[in-house]
């Protein structure tokens, strides 16, 4: 049966082809916005999927999202646009028209206050000009990159910063501030504005010039434009419609014959065109993006926005005359781009031609468009102040940031926000050096942006105006440690002073504790600091160099600071100058870089007298104890803090004088049981001046009239005499380091005690010259006491024994009353425990038990020992046939008991002991001794 379709069904399907339609172009304008938002992220990637995608839905190029939005039908039947037909779609018709007022078609021209006129991220020729003789005073230095995106859009990145430097030979730019806006200037010429509308193949097609372009401006009115109007061509073609490529500069329209796009479909198309350039732009393509700028002009010849683009591509590629001609075009047009004219005002400034750039400034200021970036243009062409000019400067490297939720902090554009802001802030740095509130957000600006070195000298400002300031040092010492490592010794030694600094800063771990608690949601407990501390100074120790061209290794110096700045925290930090502030908690190298040496000196002179005052009141009511409760004390102290009984260092170890000295290296190696390797340090204390002055032979400290002497011993500064201070200081610390390798030799796995009485020897030679002699004694017979004791409670008693005749044979007749009396006990229970064993010799026990006898008579316990033991060795020799050997033991045995009742009158045990000595000696007496016979 034969169908046939009615006027009904005919509606119905056009009907559907116009929702179709509609469906697609929404979605187009999707992709648009989607696009447009990934510019304002920096992602170009997905910025141009999506303006290519638009385009296909558009049906301006090959290819759809398939099936039916395979893109707007523009030429067959079916529903077609037939811009010449009975069929087209009327502005006025039933409401599915694609009216440029209906179906929410954006414009995307941005010539009517579309989504491009007040565009995001314009590729800003901007900025140029900033620095040019304003005044007759050049402001800013040639190497200040300026050009900048548009500071006040919502955040994509400067096109014009991928481009780098212009060539500035044969542009005619002065060579004032600022023209760094990274036109290309070398390049091919941007097309002539009367050719913005030719196909790319005009002579295939046969497109007219345009002049024959006679786009009806009131096109938009109708909502479809006149295809009549477009016509005017040598060759119009036998459908009587105009050649598609000389309406949109040879578009690619799928190899189809192409009407002429209805003005919706138009304005979409070049939307999408626009935003396919400035993806280009931003990749530093000029050349390319021009070519898409110049496709969307030709789809829209009287909108501003493709001008302006055009006018941008030019800049960027240092063509100023082509670039001065779009921007013009753009103003001349009805709705005006509303950046045309700062953009044209900043390719006056790149030209050189000042006074044209200040009239568009002016006239911009009146019509309140300037952002951020030409306010300070603006300043520096109006001869303002440099204070001002830098203050614009910063505004405008923030407006470059975006803030980052929830923390606060900041994030730019993608990486060309960073090197815009970095370039603003180097530039406003050689204005106004500072110091700047906020430092550490520009530091962070200036490192991300490629300004290490301006960053560094930023936070070094900031640092001197406020040195207690936790947030400043922290990023200070983060933006040193990550530096490049070709910076020599000095980039180290602020590295390390400014982390030690922190490491005992309680204001800067509250920090840490509540910036942990926000990130984790948890409460973190103060009681983590310490794990936290030290796990930080690992850190930092693994990343110090072996050698860094300093001094001290970094190694030891990290840890002479962060020593030091632990004993300045205990005594509560140095006060910050004029006493207002917050304390200090750090090293000697902060305390040099901040030039207060010598008001540290009478700190830490104060503090020195305060604990000899101390320690005075202590050796007082030690004095008010009875000797057996001293020596008790003693011994439990030195059991207490020493490894393995040795007694503890002494309190030069601990001195904050020395500690903020070049004796601090010393002091620290002391404190690691590295006595020889404080010896070595020890025997140069000059700065390298002096030591090239003085030569190996001259004295271990600086001349009197050297330089450096406070800025390496603070701790000495401001001290009358402070040169011989030292040097006293020194030998005492030479004295303290002998001492400690000889309580090394004589505590080691196996002693060696002929050489730790050779150290001792040389400590009390040593401290005859500095007047310390009994004090050099009473520390020598302590660590040995200590020593002693400790093998005693081993049980190992020869250990102990030695260890007590070793410094004996050292020490002087004042001190040896203390190691006899330990060494009597010692041998006493050498003696006993040896003899109680049955298959020894007790020749061995004899003698340690006389010697026992000799050093402490009134060891009631080794006289009744060797009583017992002179009569087991008399009856032993008697078994062994020495009849006279026997005799004579037990004469010593009659004779030792007695002087013994001499001490312990009646003591039953020694009475006892000599009547058997008594009897044995009568017995063996009345004995025949063979040997006689």
């Amino acid at each position: 049966m034969t169908t046939h379709t009615t006027k009904a069904d005919l509606s119905q399907a056009s009907q559907a082809a116009r929702v179709a339609r509609v469906a697609r172009v929404t979605r187009a304008e999707q992709a648009c916005a989607e696009g447009e938002s990934a510019l304002e992220r920096g992602d170009t990637g997905t910025a141009e999927a999506c303006f290519r995608q638009a385009l296909r839905l558009a049906g301006v190029v090959d290819g759809g999202a398939g099936g039916d939005a395979g893109g707007l039908d523009i030429g067959g039947d079916g529903g077609g646009l037939d811009a010449g037909g009975a069929r087209g779609l009327d502005a006025g018709g039933d409401g599915g028209g694609l009216d440029a007022g209906g179906a929410g078609v954006s414009d995307a021209g941005g010539d009517a206050g579309g989504p491009d006129a007040g565009s995001v991220g314009f590729c800003d020729a901007s900025a140029h000009a900033a620095g040019l003789d304003a005044g007759g005073t050049r402001v800013l230095d040639a190497s200040a990159h300026t050009g900048s995106p548009d500071a006040g859009s919502a955040g994509v990145s400067d096109a014009s910063a991928d481009t780098g430097d212009p060539d500035a030979g044969g542009t005619g730019i002065s060579d004032t501030s600022a023209h760094t806006g990274g036109f290309h200037a070398g390049g091919t010429r941007v097309l002539d504005a009367s050719a913005h509308t030719r196909g790319p193949d005009a002579r295939s097609t046969g497109a007219s010039d345009t002049s024959a372009h006679t786009a009806d401006p009131g096109a938009g009115s109708a909502g479809i434009s006149d295809a009549s109007a477009h016509t005017a061509g040598p060759d119009a073609g036998s459908a009587g419609i105009s050649d598609a490529s000389a309406l949109t500069g040879g578009l690619d329209t799928g190899g189809q014959a192409a009407d002429v796009l209805p003005e919706g479909v138009a304005r979409l198309a070049a939307r999408a065109w626009t935003g396919a350039g400035r993806v280009r732009l931003a990749r530093g393509e000029s050349e390319g993006a021009e070519v898409e700028f110049e496709r969307a002009h030709a789809l829209r010849p009287s909108a501003a926005g493709p001008l302006h683009w055009l006018g941008c591509a030019a800049a960027h590629r240092g063509d100023f005359a082509a670039a001065e001609r779009h921007l013009t075009a753009s103003l001349a047009c009805a709705v005006p781009h509303g950046r045309s004219l700062v953009q044209r005002a900043y390719v006056h400034a790149r030209a050189g031609h000042a006074d044209a750039a200040l009239d568009d400034l002016r006239t911009a200021a009146l019509a309140g468009s300037l952002d951020d970036e030409a306010r300070w243009l603006f300043a520096v062409l109006s001869g303002r102040s440099a204070r001002e000019v830098a203050l614009r400067l910063r505004r405008a490297a923030l407006a470059a940031l975006a803030p980052l939720a929830p923390h606060g902090g900041f994030a730019a554009r993608g990486d060309e926000g960073w090197r815009r802001a970095g370039e603003l802030l180097a530039a406003a740095r050689r204005l106004g050096p500072g110091p700047w509130p906020s430092s550490p957000l520009y530091a962070l600006a200036l490192t991300r942006g490629g300004h290490r070195a301006a960053a560094v000298a930023l936070l070094d400002d900031a640092v001197r105006d406020d040195p207690a300031d936790h947030r400043v040092t922290h990023t200070l010492a983060v933006c040193l440690l990550n530096s490049p490592t070709d910076h020599g010794g000095s980039r180290w030694e602020r590295c390390i002073a400014a982390w030690a600094a922190l490491l005992h800063d309680a204001g800067f771990w509250a920090h840490v504790l509540s910036s942990a608690s926000r990130r984790y949601g948890v409460t973190v407990e103060p009681s983590l600091v310490p794990v936290l501390r030290a796990g930080l100074r690992e850190v930092l120790e693994r990343r110090m160099p072996d050698d860094a061209g300093t001094r001290v290794a970094p190694g030891p110096l990290l840890q002479r600071e962060a020593d030091a700045a632990k004993l300045l925290a205990a005594v509560g930090g140095f006060p910050s100058a004029g006493g207002g502030g917050a304390a200090l908690f750090c090293g000697p190298l902060r305390i040099a870089e901040l030039g207060r040496s010598a008001e540290f000196g009478a700190f830490a002179a104060a503090w020195e007298r305060s604990f000899a005052e101390a320690r005075d009141q202590s050796n007082a009511d030690a004095r008010d104890r009875t000797l057996a409760d001293t020596r008790e004390q003693s011994f439990t102290d030195a059991r207490d803090q020493s490894n393995g009984g040795v007694q503890a260092p002494s309190s030069a170890y601990t001195s904050l004088t020395y500690a903020f000295s070049e004796l601090g290296f010393a002091q620290l190696l002391l404190g690691q049981d590295k006595a020889a390797d404080a010896l070595a340090a020890l025997s140069e204390l000059r700065c390298p001046g002096c030591r090239a002055r003085g030569g190996p032979g001259a004295a271990a400290v600086c001349e009197p009239a050297c330089g450096r002497f406070d800025e390496l011993n603070p701790g000495y500064a401001g001290v009358p005499d402070k040169h011989l201070r030292l040097s006293l200081d020194a030998r005492g610390l030479a004295l303290e380091a002998r001492l400690s390798m000889g309580r090394s030799e004589m505590t080691s796995a196996r002693p060696d005690f002929g050489a730790a009485a050779a150290y001792w020897r040389r400590a009390l030679v040593h401290s005859r010259e500095i007047d310390r002699y009994r004090e050099t004694q009473t520390a020598i017979v302590d660590m040995a006491l200590g020593a002693a004791r400790a093998a005693h409670r081993d049980g190992r008693l020869s250990l102990a024994v030695s260890t007590l005749d070793a410094t004996r044979s050292v020490i002087g007749a004042n001190e040896r009353g203390r190691l006899e009396g330990q060494l009597a006990r010692v041998l006493a229970d050498r003696g006993i425990s040896v003899a109680n064993d049955e298959e020894a010799l007790l020749d061995r026990p004899a003698a340690d038990l006389r010697r026992s006898v000799a050093f402490n008579p009134h060891l009631l316990r080794a006289q009744v020992s060797l009583g017992i033991v002179l009569r087991g060795l008399a009856a032993a020799r008697w078994s062994s046939g020495s009849l006279s050997g026997a005799r004579d033991t037990l004469h010593e045995a009659v004779d030792q008991l007695t002087a013994a009742l001499a001490h312990f009158p009646d003591d039953p045990d020694l009475e006892e002991q000599r009547e058997a000595a008594v009897a044995d000696l009568n017995h063996v007496m009345w004995q025949p001794d063979e040997s006689e016979q």
